[in-house]
């Protein structure tokens, strides 16, 4: 799929450990999509977690 990551891969982008990644999907921090099992990010949500991170630090939830 294009443009589509599976959650380690956003984990790789992100450098976070790839559970992190599900607690983040299933909290609703990240959107994706599942399909059957497999979780799918898209490429511009990682870049929105990259953007927010970078203006609000580790803090970057509180700012969803």
């Amino acid at each position: 799929m294009k443009g589509k990551l599976t959650p380690q891969q956003v984990a790789d982008k992100l450098d976070y450990h790839v559970n992190h990644v599900y607690r983040l999907l299933a909290s609703g921090d990240i959107r994706g999509e599942q399909f059957n099992r497999t979780w799918m990010i898209s490429e511009s949500e990682v870049e929105r977690i990259k953007r927010l991170r970078q203006e609000y630090g580790r803090f970057w939830k509180d700012h969803l």
